[in-house]
């Protein structure tokens, strides 16, 4: 059975406070949070863990989550690593595992960017329990507990999103215009097999 995790995590400082979205790297891991199918549990990873919850990752058949491979790798590269060339070559690797980052699959049929909550909301009927600003509230505050349960909802909605797709073929988002609905075939594509048989002539 493919072995399937989904993956979020949450930052410990802002853009802002890093200078900027080319900084993410530096943003840190407050917390990680991984919902395994092979035991149909979450798993919780705080900032000292940041190597288990990337090995965790690296275990899996295929890491799903929502825009993970062009923000969350990066900042798991920066809490690993200090060094840039170390930080590039960590998200290199993570970014070559079997991954389906359901935002880039989105954008490559709409040709914009959508937040979770606009997909989450009109497709589940839920959405997100807070947002990123309050978790960096949280943990200025030291309620790591806050921020590990908002967490685990974003894990919990993107595995629902994620199996919607696959049993119903389509997702529901908000534009500006209203809910409309994007047809979405997410389910395993076949490897192609090279026929074995060799022609006779």
């Amino acid at each position: 059975m493919e072995r399937i995790v989904y993956f979020d995590l949450e930052t410990k400082y802002s853009a802002d406070e890093v200078g900027g979205w080319n900084h993410i790297e530096d943003m840190g891991m407050s917390v990680g949070v991984v919902w395994d199918s092979h035991d149909e549990r979450f798993h919780v990873y705080l900032d000292h863990q940041v190597l288990d919850l990337e090995e965790h990752c690296r275990r899996a058949d295929l890491v799903v989550g929502f825009n993970h491979v062009s923000f969350d790798y990066h900042v798991l590269a920066g809490a690993r690593f200090a060094d840039q060339q170390q930080r590039s070559q960590l998200h290199t690797d993570l970014a070559g595992l079997n991954n389906f980052d359901m935002l880039v699959e989105l954008k490559k049929q709409l040709g914009h960017r959508l937040k979770l909550e606009a997909v989450a909301r009109p497709t589940l009927g839920i959405g997100k329990s807070a947002d990123g600003l309050q978790a960096l509230e949280w943990y200025k505050l030291g309620e790591i507990d806050k921020i590990i349960e908002y967490c685990k909802m974003d894990v919990q909605v993107t595995r629902d999103l994620y199996l919607h797709a696959l049993e119903h073929g389509k997702l529901h988002y908000d534009s500006r215009s209203g809910i409309k609905s994007v047809a979405v075939d997410w389910s395993p594509q076949p490897q192609k097999v090279e026929a074995e048989q060799m022609s006779l002539f």
